[in-house]
Parts: C-alpha cells; structure tokens; sequence
C-alpha cells in the first residue's frame, strides 16, 4: 500500500469517527458545515516536519492544519502499521486533531495552545467513541503530545472533570471545537464564577504566563464552595473503556488545585484520594524539575560549545564575541521560555557579561574591536584576558584624550 492509499484510507477514518461523535451534540446544519469542510480540505502527505531551536531541540510535527489544506507526515505515514490498532490510532488522531482546527475555524478565531489541548482531547474522544462502537477493544486511547502541549492539556482536563460530574463535559468539548466558543466560555463562568472570563481572556492570547496559577485558583475556589468528588479521578477501571471515559483525565493541574483547596474541603470518605492528590502533585514536581534541568543542561551545553575560545583564530575569535554580544541583545528583548533560561545560563556562565558588553560596543562603535586581540595568547585566551585587554584599550584612548 503507497502513502498515499494509507493516507487515505486513515483519512476516511478520521471522517467517519469524527461524523459519529459530532451527530450526537450538532444539528443537521452544523454537521453540514463539517461535511463542506471535508470535501473542500484535502489531507495530503508531506516530508516530515521538524523544528530545531537555536537551542538545539528537535520537535518533529505529525501534521499541520493550512488556510487551504491539512498536511500529514510522511515518515509517520510509512510507519505505521494499519494492522496495529494503536499505531493506527495515532496517525488517525493526528488527521482528527489538524481538522479540529479546521472545524473550529468555522466559527471561531484560532486559540492558541488552549486549542491545541482542546483539538488532542477531541480526538482522543472521536477515537474512543468510535472503538466503543466499532471495536472489540475497550482500552482507552490516549494522544501522546508534545511538551509544550501537555501543560495546557492538563489545564483542560481538570476544567473537564469538574464539568463532567455536572454532565457538561462532552456537550462543551463539541461547543468548543464545532460550535460557538463564547457558549462554552458562558457555561464555564455560570461553573466556576466571573474569574473564568480572565483566565479565558489569558489563556486563548499570545501571552500564556501565569494561566496555570488562575485555573489552579479557580479551580480550589470552587471546590472551597461547592466540594468535589475525587474518588472518580482515582477509580481503578479508569483505563478500561467506556460511555463515561471517552478521554483520558489525568490532570495534574486538577490535583493542585484540590490540594490547595485544602483537605477540610473534602469528606472523611475522600481523604484516601486527597492524599493521593497530594503524592500526585510531588510527583508532578519532581517531573517538573527534570524537565527543567534538562533545558537548563542542554542550554548551557549550548552556550558553552557556541562561544568557546579554543583553537580559534583571532578572526574567528573577533566573530564568536560579535555573535555573543549579539544573541544575548536579541534574547533580552525576548520573552519566550528558552530565551529567559539562555539569559539566565549567559549570567552563570559570565557574571560580568552586560558589562563586557558595553564595553565592547564602545571599542567596536570607534573601530577598534579588532585591535583587543593583537599580542594576546590565543592558545589558553579566555574572556577575562579578552576584558582586561578591553579596559587597557579604553583606559588607553581615555588617558589620550585627557592629554590633548
């Protein structure tokens, strides 16, 4: 079977699952609309995208939904296994989540990575739904995101298993991607009081900080007023399929929030699950801690590797700090998470790096940049040797000029 035979045979999968959950909560005129949508989107293979940040970190995308197509990998294509229904899933949930984003556009502006949580859950549901139906396998499917996606996934499914024990969960899961997001922003602020319109507002802009600490507030808000009923979070058949457990809830967003609710919030019969919510969010810690540390470790690597000294000639040695005073400029005009982590890594690595900097503008604003490597010993130079030659030069042209 070529790629593309595969492509399309996953694609009409994808439909069709997609047909079967959206008929239970939309009129025949929005299912129309997706029917439009289908036939006026072609979902075509493409060479397999990566994006490798100047950091160094490769994240390779399943697909990408275009103003006038979806594009699907093609290395993910050619290796799945259409006989494996797992590896089949994935690929069909990666077609389900790029026409979410279709879907949505419909009637709503793109939300950001809010949508993007939104779109993975939404095909984890069309999946599941579909294998409830269709297959003899009752194990839950579940996407598997980037990192990126993961923190505002989490952020969705506790909003979500709020919402399900008012049975509002999936009606509001179809409102979102195929209906009118102001319904399902309404909904939630009748749910969880007028603070969901601020997190709403933050959480669907450019600028995602701080999303995290509003939901986990609102969240303890609502359960200080109203109680919650934890032990479903940590029912023992979670992970076998049914009409109930169409996506997968874990949340370790849901779980602060219900220990910063506090345990008196809870009955003695739930305490048992408060506690585990309680080892959930240590551990969610710890995981957090790692991940940390590894974009801290392979920022430093970077930055030690890019700006080393050794075995460079004084021309390269004159590019390497040109390309130093440079980044760490554009980086401190940037807000972004690895820019703040590469600024913070530059000061640890060089405490005295602003300065170096300043100081060197002045030399290179006058022409004189070049001339601080002149009877310096490349062999063992370091920056410090490069700054102390800097600040002869400076004190040099000062002292001339008190002269004249």
């Amino acid at each position: 079977m070529s790629i593309e035979e595969k492509l399309s045979a996953c694609t009409k999968l994808a439909q069709l699952y997609i047909r079967l959950l959206l008929k239970e909560y939309m009129n025949t005129e929005q299912l129309q609309d997706v029917e439009d949508l289908f036939l006026r989107f072609s979902v075509v293979p493409e060479t397999n995208y990566k994006e490798i940040s100047e950091f160094g970190k490769v994240t390779i995308n399943g697909g990408y939904a275009f103003p006038d197509k979806i594009t699907i990998s093609e290395r993910d294509i050619e290796v799945t296994s259409i006989s494996n229904e797992n590896e089949l899933n994935k690929l069909v949930g990666t077609i389900i989540h790029e026409y979410a984003h279709r879907i949505r556009a419909i009637n709503n502006k793109y939300g950001e990575m809010f949508e993007e949580a939104f779109a993975s859950i939404f095909a984890e549901m069309c999946i599941n739904n579909a294998m409830l139906k269709l297959s003899e396998n009752k194990e839950v499917f579940g996407m598997l995101d980037s990192v990126k996606y993961q923190k505002y996934e989490s952020q969705v499914r506790g909003i979500l298993y709020i919402l399900k024990q008012k049975g509002l969960d999936k009606e509001l899961i179809v409102e979102y991607i195929a209906g009118n997001q102001e319904i399902f922003k309404q909904t939630c602020i009748q749910v969880f009081g007028d603070r969901f319109n601020d997190y709403f507002d933050n959480v669907t802009s450019r600028d995602n900080n701080g999303s995290e600490e509003m939901i986990i507030n609102i969240i303890a808000q609502y359960i200080k007023q109203n109680g919650l009923n934890i032990s479903n979070y940590w029912d023992k058949d979670i992970d076998q399929l049914s009409p109930n457990n169409l996506y997968f809830s874990g949340s370790p967003t849901l779980c602060r929030g219900i220990v910063n609710a506090g345990k008196e919030s809870f009955k003695p019969e739930e305490q048992e699950f408060y506690s585990r919510c309680e080892y959930s969010v240590k551990v969610a810690d710890d995981e957090v801690k790692f991940v940390e540390q590894e974009k801290n470790d392979r920022i430093r690597n970077v930055i030690e590797t890019r700006y080393s000294l050794t075995g460079k000639s004084s021309e390269e040695i004159h590019d390497i700090v040109i390309d130093l005073c440079s980044d760490y400029i554009q980086h401190q005009n940037r807000t972004d998470e690895e820019s703040k982590k590469f600024m913070d890594e530059m000061l640890k690595w060089m405490p005295t790096i602003e300065e170096f900097i300043s100081k060197f503008k002045k030399l290179r604003a006058i022409g004189l940049d070049k001339n601080i490597f002149d009877n310096l010993d490349l062999k063992s130079i370091t920056y410090n040797d490069i700054m102390l030659k800097i600040d002869n030069t400076i004190n040099t042209i000062e002292n001339e000029k008190k002269q004249i």
